[in-house]
C-alpha cells in the first residue's frame, strides 16, 4: 500500500501543472498551472541578408510598439533598385504623354484635310456644272475628279494614322502599367528589408547583433501583447467525468493564485478533448482577466481555485 501511494504521489509531481486535490462532496478544487501567452507570434526575417541596424529601445526594454522598426538589413541594393524602377516609370509616362500629343496632332490634322476635301468636292461639282454646259473641256473635269479622289485617300490615311497613334497610345500605358508593377515589386523588396513590430507589445529572444548575416525564414524573436495571457493546467478524468460537480467546465469563473497571495480573475476558456494515455489527464485553459494579466509573468507557476457549479437538485 505504502508503494502505491509513492507510485501516485510521483505521477502527480512529475507533471507539475496535472495536480489535482479533490475533495468530495463537490467542494472546490485547487490546480497547479503555468501562465503562458494568448497568440504569440513569431517574427521572421522576410528576407536574406546583414543587419545594419537594430533598435536600442527595444533591445534594451523588450517592449515595441506598433509598427516600431526593429530590425533593418542592409539596403542599399534594394534603393537602387526602386530608384532605377521609378526613373523607368518616369520615362515610359513621358512616353504616353508623348503618344497623347500625337493624337492631339493627328485630330488636328483630320480636321484641316477634312475641310480640303470639302472644298475640292464643292470645286468638282462646280467644274461638272460648267462641263455639262460646255464651258470647260474634259481635261479641266479629270482633273477636278483626280483632285477629289487625291483628298478622299488623303482623308482614309490620317485616318489609319489616327489609329496607329491611338495603338501606341494603348502599348505605352501597358507599358507604364509594367513599369508600375515593377516599381511596386521593388518597394515591396525594399520593405522587406525592414522588421516592424505588427503591433505593441513584449519581445522575447530578441538579440539580434549588427553585421550578422541571417537567413530568410530564420526566426529573430517572439512578440506577445501583455495583456492576453491564459492559465494552462491538466485536470484528471475522474474530475471531468462530472464536469459541473467541480466546476470544470467552459465560461465557469476561478481565480488564479500567485505565489505573492495576489489573486486574478479568469474563466475556463477550454477543456480539452483528448486525454493524455499515460496520465489520463485532460488540458484545461482559462482566459485571464487583462486588468490583472499585465502584471503576470510568462512561465509563472500559479495556483487555480475552482468552484462548483451548483446544482438545483
Amino acid at each position: 500500500m505504502q508503494t502505491l501511494n509513492l507510485s501516485k504521489l510521483g505521477v502527480i509531481f512529475s507533471l507539475l501543472a496535472t495536480s489535482v486535490f479533490a475533495q468530495a462532496g463537490g467542494k472546490a478544487i485547487s490546480l497547479a498551472g503555468t501562465v503562458v501567452a494568448d497568440n504569440m507570434t513569431g517574427l521572421s526575417y522576410r528576407v536574406r541578408g546583414c543587419i545594419t541596424s537594430v533598435s536600442k529601445e527595444a533591445t534594451n526594454t523588450s517592449i515595441a510598439a506598433i509598427y516600431q522598426e526593429l530590425i533593418k538589413l542592409d539596403d542599399r541594393l534594394a534603393k537602387i533598385a526602386v530608384a532605377t524602377a521609378l526613373a523607368r516609370v518616369k520615362d515610359l509616362e513621358a512616353e504616353v504623354g508623348d503618344r497623347e500629343f500625337s493624337i492631339t496632332a493627328v485630330q488636328a490634322e483630320i480636321i484641316r484635310v477634312q475641310e480640303e476635301q470639302d472644298f475640292v468636292v464643292r470645286e468638282y461639282e462646280r467644274t461638272r456644272l460648267l462641263f455639262q454646259r460646255g464651258l470647260v473641256n474634259e481635261t479641266t473635269l479629270e482633273t477636278a475628279a483626280r483632285r477629289k479622289m487625291e483628298a478622299s485617300f488623303a482623308l482614309e490615311r490620317i485616318h489609319e494614322e489616327l489609329q496607329r497613334a491611338l495603338s501606341g497610345k494603348s502599348r505605352a500605358e501597358i507599358a507604364l502599367d509594367i513599369g508600375l508593377l515593377e516599381l511596386n515589386a521593388r518597394q515591396s523588396d525594399l520593405r522587406e528589408l525592414t522588421m516592424q513590430a505588427p503591433f505593441s507589445g513584449v519581445l522575447l529572444n530578441f538579440n539580434p547583433k549588427v553585421g550578422d548575416c541571417v537567413s530568410q525564414g530564420a526566426l529573430a524573436a517572439q512578440i506577445y501583447k501583455p495583456k492576453d495571457k491564459s492559465v494552462e493546467t491538466f485536470a484528471f478524468m475522474d474530475n471531468l467525468v462530472d464536469a459541473n460537480k467541480f466546476g470544470l467546465t467552459i465560461g465557469n469563473s476561478v481565480q488564479v493564485i500567485r505565489v505573492s497571495g495576489e489573486s486574478c480573475s479568469g474563466q475556463i476558456s477550454l477543456v480539452g478533448t483528448e486525454a493524455n494515455l499515460e496520465t489520463q489527464s485532460v488540458k484545461v485553459r482559462i482566459k485571464l482577466d487583462p486588468a490583472c494579466a499585465v502584471k503576470m509573468f510568462l512561465n509563472e507557476g500559479v495556483r487555480i481555485e475552482l468552484t462548483p457549479v451548483l446544482s438545483d437538485e
